[in-house]
């Protein structure tokens, strides 16, 4: 799909009634849910990198993860629970979770969700609407998967420094820094956004669909006015297409950290 219609199908989707048009969409459409086999061991995947990247710092298993942006089945801290992290806080800014997707996701990585009750006595709780904050919650390792760049940057600000309150231990955290319609849209490059100025990018950038176009360094920097101490950072380059013009806005960047597509950040 030409990524312009689906900037436009997603602005729709921010109309009363369009969260839920979105699940129908992705579970009957494009069949995104339950999620295949396949993306649920990939996930699990992220949850063994966490705790090696508690176990790197601490040499045992992190007591209590807290995930931001669980997502509709929980997947990541059902994967946590099984490698036996015995108390994992699930929390979102929206209620997305569906106990069926749940169900599904605890047949594949381990463990039997009938109701709400035996999530939360197998150590899973459950937070949403919930915003990371200074409430007196202590987790040892706190972590997210391509969340962070869903965020507003005044909002992340805020986030990053409620992280830096509830974290005895370590952060860590997978990004995603590329233009997400080039996911369904091949005609365009994976740094497409980067053409654009925030003025000419914001009728794209529809709140389903929303990226903030932060580049590396720029969490980096974040994370360390938060309070935090970078431990491990890592990105990964894109190939820009020929003949890019990126906006002025984005020129002050060196091309390494311009042109990242995916990083990672662990920090204590």
């Amino acid at each position: 799909m030409d990524w312009r219609l689906k900037a436009l199908a997603f602005r729709a989707l921010d109309l009363p009634g369009g969260a839920q048009a979105h699940y129908f969409l992705q579970r009957h459409v494009t069949r995104n849910w339950p999620r295949r086999d396949a993306t649920l061991d990939a996930l699990a995947g992220i949850a063994r990198r966490v705790v090696a990247d508690y176990s790197a710092v601490s040499d045992a298993l992190p007591g209590s993860v807290l995930e931001i942006g669980a997502g509709r089945d929980l997947a990541v801290p059902i994967a946590l629970r099984a490698l036996g992290v015995p108390k994992i806080i699930a929390c979102d800014v929206e209620r997305l979770a569906k106990l069926d997707l749940i169900r599904h996701a605890g047949s594949r990585l381990g463990g039997k969700f009938e109701t709400w009750d035996d999530l939360a006595r197998s150590g899973i709780e459950y937070r949403a609407p919930y915003y990371v904050n200074d409430d007196g919650t202590k987790v040892d390792c706190s972590c997210s998967n391509e969340v962070l760049e869903h965020v507003p940057a005044d909002q992340l600000v805020t986030l990053l420094k409620g992280l830096r309150a509830v974290t005895n231990g370590l952060t860590t955290h997978s990004i995603d820094y590329s233009d997400h319609y080039a996911r369904s849209d091949k005609s365009v490059s994976r740094l497409n956004f980067l053409r654009y100025s925030d003025e000419q990018w914001r009728p794209f950038n529809s709140g389903k669909q929303y990226v903030n176009r932060l580049r590396h360094s720029d969490y980096l920097r974040l994370f360390r006015e938060a309070g935090f101490q970078i431990r491990e950072e890592s990105s990964v380059i894109g190939e820009p297409p020929p003949g890019l013009e990126v906006a002025e806005q984005f020129r002050r960047y060196e091309p390494p950290d311009l042109f990242a597509i995916k990083g990672r950040i662990v920090a204590v």
